[in-house]
């Protein structure tokens, strides 16, 4: 039976919904792996790892913006290296 088809319960939507966030979840991770891991990606992740500051600091002495704007570069790549080294073993905290 169609979702629609019916009302749910509030438990049955939770349920409904819990199911939707892991594929959505599974759906992302294997998406990352698949453009990361393979050769052509595996190179342009270690450009954006220098170039985000992956791997050192975002500080600038002399300019509070461009410390900022380093620090919002290092966000993307953490936010990438966060979905590569994502466990679906030990499941998502839903």
């Amino acid at each position: 039976m169609d979702r629609d088809d019916k009302r749910l319960t509030p438990e049955e939507q939770k349920a409904v919904a819990k199911q939707e966030l892991q594929q959505a979840i599974e759906e992302r991770v294997s998406d990352f792996k698949h453009v990361f891991e393979s050769g052509p990606g595996q190179r342009v992740y270690k450009y954006l790892s220098q170039f985000c500051f992956e791997k050192e600091s975002t500080f600038n002495a002399g300019s509070q913006s461009t410390s900022d704007f380093n620090e919002g570069s290092r966000f993307v790549i953490l936010e990438i290296r966060k979905w590569l080294d994502f466990d679906l073993t030990k499941g998502a905290k839903l």
